[in-house]
């Protein structure tokens, strides 16, 4: 028989498997924060300081661009440069730009759609929609290449079809390249003479057998969908499918292919109906603008050119006024698009410890922004380019931002550019959520029975966000018993605490709307290194439900305000597991 100590030890003990160690902080510490006009006047103010600088040292010479900052309710902030020499009118929020791959963001969009209605599935094979790509005898292998894998850029189809390759450029925060900048991938059409490089010249009969569209035109005949899928059939897979990522423009293409056979219109105007005129997307299109409304790069961008059978990777043209409207609409809609889908999750790995890839997004999470806490930040990035136009969308969901910038004329220095906007920008709604955290949920919170010595008070810091510094519940110090139970269990002699997190799930009781959070222990041992190394410390795994108490989650705490509207004031929490409501002084 155990003992009813053993047993209570045995649950401490139990508790301690979601404990984590301070590198594991949870990255939703917070409901996203709100912003009014002025919030973040003084870091816009850097941010154009920055700009500014970089202006006058030549770093923008040739170059024209477009920069707007939203909430999800409203633009904040824009910044236009405008370089003369590059001609044209001025720049302002209406200048339209080639977005290059950002299209692939609308594509998928389409995608998703189509699931959500049912006429789809992510995991259905494309060949159950484009039969013609099992006819000829090509070297790609087509079973299991599925509409999930195209999205997430792990078909292992190649990148292009080198008459569509003007496509080709994917631009990312960091991103360096050599090829690729003029727009054609295939050497035969870049090198006057391929014997710089080591090539042998094509032979006639070779030559011959090249596309007769697209890139080998020079775009004045553009490529239907017969030539991309005849085409394909030429190309050699990069890697058996759903075995490793590897970016794709020609996956892209043919979902743009799958879109218009499913719903039985042009790919273009699919797109132009369910998505650029119900959201009001007036300055976005895949014609040609007027070069009057053009963000001139030049004599020599491609402005024009036609992308036939690539619109779906990267044909549209936009303002930075219609972008920050489309991106706004996703951080608010993003959740809900389809039952079986989180739009803003990551799929599939990428290139580098810290980037991963999902529909189409580049995503991009880092320990190394936040001065006080080793809290991820993720980046939501889409990044594309074209001779001469190259456009940026980043979504921020956990600081209720989203940011899009587009240039036109010659590339800048990038990755100087993004620490000048970003670092600062994540750095000031950080400092805004923290005190709206403690604002809203701080304090000291007790029970109204004056014969129940029960109380708990949940305290604000920048490195430790919303957090239980004393719980009293019937007259026992909880902290005091479970902490150095929990510590010593953990093999830890660093600081332990417990945090709240929120998870967005929602109760409700006489006109009042509740919060569910859940508490979790995290261990403060930066100053504490154990027999492990530190490369350990970014071991993470979420479990925030591992304990009830009869049924009911033993870390659950659901803070309740007034239904009228989300700025109303926190009254009460529950601790659902010790069956009492604890007012707020």
């Amino acid at each position: 028989m155990i003992s009813s100590k053993y047993k209570l030890l045995a649950a401490v003990v139990a508790f301690a498997g979601i404990q984590v160690h301070a590198a594991c902080e949870p990255e939703i510490s917070f409901p996203a924060p709100e912003y009014n006009n002025t919030t973040l006047d003084h870091v816009f103010k850097i941010i154009d300081g920055n700009l500014n600088t970089a202006i006058a040292a030549g770093d923008f010479d040739g170059t024209s661009f477009s920069l707007e900052i939203s909430s999800s309710r409203k633009t904040m902030h824009t910044k236009y440069h405008f370089d003369e020499s590059l001609g044209g009118s001025p720049i302002n929020e209406s200048s339209i730009y080639r977005i290059a791959s950002n299209t692939k963001v609308f594509t998928a969009l389409g995608i998703i759609r189509l699931e959500a209605a049912g006429k789809l599935s992510l995991d259905d094979e494309v060949t159950d929609y484009i039969p013609k790509l099992l006819d000829g005898a090509g070297k790609i292998s087509w079973k299991g290449i599925t509409i999930r894998s195209l999205l997430s850029h792990s078909s292992g189809i190649p990148d292009n079809c080198e008459f569509l390759s003007f496509l080709n450029i994917n631009l990312s925060p960091g991103t360096d390249f050599l090829f690729g900048q003029d727009g054609d991938e295939d050497l035969a059409l870049l090198l006057p003479d391929p014997s710089v490089v080591g090539l042998p010249p094509l032979t006639e009969p070779q030559s011959k057998q090249l596309p007769k569209c697209g890139a080998y035109t020079d775009y004045k005949v553009p490529c239907t969908a017969d030539d991309f899928v005849n085409g394909l059939h030429q190309l050699t897979p990069v890697f058996a499918p759903q075995k490793e990522s590897s970016y794709s423009n020609v996956g892209f293409d043919l979902l743009g292919q799958v879109i218009s056979n499913v719903s039985r219109i042009r790919y273009e105007d699919y797109i132009t109906k369910t998505i650029i005129n119900p959201l009001g997307l007036h300055n976005t299109s895949f014609d040609v603008p007027d070069s009057l409304s053009a963000a001139s790069a030049g004599p020599n961008s491609d402005w024009g050119h036609d992308a036939g059978a690539g619109n779906p990777g990267g044909g549209l043209y936009s303002s930075s006024s219609d972008m920050i409207k489309f991106l706004r609409w996703i951080l608010s809609n993003y959740k809900h698009l389809s039952p079986t889908l989180n739009w803003l999750q990551p799929a599939a790995w990428n290139t580098g410890s810290h980037s991963l890839l999902g529909y189409p997004w580049e995503i991009f999470r880092t320990t190394d922004i936040l001065p006080n806490t080793k809290r991820p930040v993720t980046f939501y990035t889409k990044g594309g380019g074209l001779t001469g136009y190259y456009s940026y969308s980043i979504i921020i969901p956990q600081y209720n931002i989203v940011l899009f910038m587009a240039v036109a004329g010659d590339l800048t220095t990038l990755n100087t550019i993004f620490t000048q906007i970003l670092n600062p920008l994540v750095i000031a709604a950080e400092a805004e959520a923290m005190s709206q955290l403690k604002d809203t949920y701080a304090g000291v919170y007790e029970s109204a029975k004056k014969s129940l010595n029960s109380s708990i008070t949940l305290t604000q810091t920048d490195p430790r966000a919303l957090h239980i510094t004393s719980w009293i519940s019937n007259s026992t110090d909880v902290l005091a018993s479970l902490i150095p139970l929990v510590a010593a269990k953990a093999g830890t002699s660093g600081d332990m605490y417990l945090q709240l997190q929120p998870t967005f799930e929602k109760k409700h009781r006489d006109g009042l709307v509740g919060e569910v959070w859940r508490f979790i222990n995290v261990i403060d041992d930066y100053d504490f290194p154990t027999n492990a190394t530190t490369v350990w410390n970014d071991y993470c795994v979420s479990n925030v439900d591992p304990l009830s108490y009869g049924t009911v989650p033993l870390n659950e705490a659901v803070f309740w305000r007034k239904s009228t509207g989300s700025n109303s004031p926190v009254t009460d929490v529950t601790l659902s597991a010790f069956r009492f409501d604890l007012k707020r002084k």
